[in-house]
This record gives C-alpha cells, structure tokens and sequence, in this order.
C-alpha cells in the first residue's frame, strides 16, 4: 500500500463473521487491488488502507456494480463451457483447494513454505484454478466443477 499500511484480518471480522472467511476476504481484497478494473482496484485498496471500512465498500453502489458486473461475466463463462470443461476445472479446484489449506496450516504454524509450494512474489496470489490453461478454455470461480447449476436467482 501507499502509506505501507494494510488492515489485517481482525479488522475485517465486523463483515467477515469468522477468521477463515476474513483470511478469505483479505486476499481476495489483495487480489482486487492489483485486478484489471479500476473501480474494484479503487475499492479494495481503499478497504486494504484503512480509508474505507468493508461494510462502506460492500454498500457503495458504484463498487456493488463493479462486483456484480465481475460475477456476472464469470457466470457467462461458466455457462458457455462444455461438461469436459466443468470437470477438469472441478479436478483443478480440489487439487488448489487442497494446496490452499497446507498453507493455511503454515502460516498457522508460523512454517515457512516448503519447496512444492509453489513461489510468488509479494502481493502476487498463487495461481487459481480457474486461470486459462489453454487455447479456447473458458472458466472462471463460483462454477467451477458444476455444471449450470440452478442458482438461488433462478440462473443456471
């Protein structure tokens, strides 16, 4: 951040409710801040500083569009892939889920990571399985494994 100050995972309980969801909310804010769109990079860097609680940033109704417009674009995704599609990127997300929890427990246990981790720079996040692995995939988080599920909004 500009100032080096960034919220932790505390101050993020308020909206957060628990410690794995405000862990949870604290990278996909520093995931944000560093994202394509600039009204999302705007809320979260303003959240990760300290400028704005996330109760501010989760009812704004510019950065609530700016997240709806990003859900729905991954919905449309989802919708357009094939069944092989769905299921390698379901295989995908257990193996980076699996990934996730041992270094959860890491950074629990204060361990650093262990050479099979895979490497990132500061403010970089592992890569997700839902990233393009190849020509013509198509994909994205939320759908990822399923196949057009019927939603509580009736999509799918």
């Amino acid at each position: 951040m500009l100032d080096g100050r960034e919220v932790d995972q505390a101050e993020l309980l308020d909206v957060a409710k628990d410690e794995d969801r405000a862990r949870s909310l604290l990278r996909a804010l520093r995931t944000l801040s560093t994202g394509p769109d600039p009204k999302l990079r705007e809320m979260a860097r303003g959240v990760l500083r300290g400028d704005l609680t996330a109760e501010q940033a989760f009812t704004d109704p510019e950065y609530t569009a700016a997240l709806f417009s990003g859900a729905d674009k991954v919905r449309r995704a989802g919708e357009l892939r094939s069944e092989a599609e769905a299921r390698e990127a379901g295989e995908r997300f257990g193996e980076w889920q699996q990934a996730r929890r041992t270094e959860d427990e890491r950074e629990d246990q204060g361990t650093p990571p262990s050479d099979t981790t895979p490497r990132t720079t500061p403010g970089q996040q592992p890569a997700a399985p839902w990233r393009h692995s190849g020509p013509g995939e198509v994909g994205g988080p939320g759908t990822l494994g399923v196949s057009r599920p019927t939603g509580p909004f009736g999509h799918g």
